[in-house]
């Protein structure tokens, strides 16, 4: 399948599921105006919850405002984590948002909030009432954000470290990551049957974590010329590539060759095979070349010669990204 067509089918995928959301929307704001006459519905919301949260707020796709029910409609367009909206701090926070903020207007007793996740067919509600909140945000929220604002309190790594800004170095996410680790540098066989299972379903947050590191580590060693103990930056490995595709198959049309394409031009091993490499060399030699490889860390004894940070920020054409923002 062709770029623009897979293009296309992620529009058209992305429009439909867009669709259901605001169906789902309508229907929640038809059944607030079944009970009260003066509805208002708001689309990307700023929710500021900073009353317990210093500099606290969210944006919410969809805020219902209506008496005696506020609903708060949250689209995760993601596949990977199944999100449930039951005792969810993220939207019971921008509830308090909303709260704050419509709480004078409008005599508001409790606040629906919703989860409509589609790739996973997840559409989850939790109804919580008003006080019940306030009372979440004076005794559990407010001493837990003016611990954080202080460096203190207990940090837990968990599945909701891949949203967190602080993955890639947060040290309560890696003690828990080479805990596990030390388990799995053990023969499998010196392992319980309860140690393997753990290992296996603890294994994609392990790779997520390593991954996290990885693109830190790189990112601030192209970027900003940070030197990582024992490690070098160094050109990584490339492949071969042709130049010009058109004057290539001039090229060997004129030297009546056949059998060089399969619907596409043949590749650079296929091709040597065809042509055998003498005869390759002599007709294609001047239209291949061989790119210089991305830049990557790797042991300090390894023989491939040491890039400069200036040198190793032209194979990209923009500084690196640590992609460790919130999603």
């Amino acid at each position: 399948m062709s770029f623009k067509k897979q293009w296309k089918l992620c529009i058209d995928i992305y429009g439909t599921l867009l669709c259901y959301c605001v169906s789902f929307v309508l229907e929640k704001r038809r059944e607030a105006q079944e009970h009260c006459a003066d509805v208002c519905t708001l689309v990307e919301e700023r929710l500021d919850f900073s009353e317990w949260v210093v500099d606290g707020f969210g944006t919410g796709e969809a805020v219902i405002i209506a008496e005696p029910t506020l609903h708060i409609i949250d689209l995760k367009y993601g596949q990977g984590v199944l999100v449930s909206a039951h005792d969810n701090p993220q939207m019971r926070l921008y509830a308090l948002g909303a709260l704050a903020t419509y709480g004078v207007l409008y005599d508001i007793e409790q606040v629906s909030m919703s989860i409509f996740q589609p790739r996973r067919e997840n559409f989850d509600t939790e109804v919580v009432s008003a006080r019940e909140l306030y009372a979440w945000a004076d005794k559990v929220v407010r001493p837990q954000a003016e611990l954080a604002a202080h460096g203190q309190g207990e940090f837990k790594a968990g599945t909701w470290c891949q949203f967190c800004a602080k993955r890639a170095t947060c040290r309560a996410r890696a003690e828990a990551n080479l805990a596990l680790a030390k388990d799995s540098f053990k023969a499998a066989t010196d392992l319980t049957d309860a140690e393997v299972s753990e290992v296996l379903l603890k294994a994609t947050e392990f790779k997520s974590w390593i991954s996290d590191v990885e693109t830190y580590a790189l990112a601030e060693a192209v970027n900003k010329g940070h030197k990582w103990p024992h490690m070098k930056l160094v050109a990584g490995r490339s492949r071969r590539c042709f130049t010009d595709e058109h004057a290539i198959k001039e090229t060997l049309a004129a030297a009546n060759i056949e059998g060089f394409t399969k619907e596409v031009l043949l590749g650079i091993t296929d091709m040597e095979r065809l042509l055998g490499k003498r005869r390759f060399s002599e007709l294609l030699g001047d239209y291949v070349t061989k790119p210089q490889g991305k830049p990557c860390l790797v042991d300090v004894n390894d023989k491939r010669e040491e890039l400069v940070t200036d040198i190793a920020s032209e194979f990209t054409s923009k500084p690196l990204e640590r992609k460790l923002s919130w999603q």
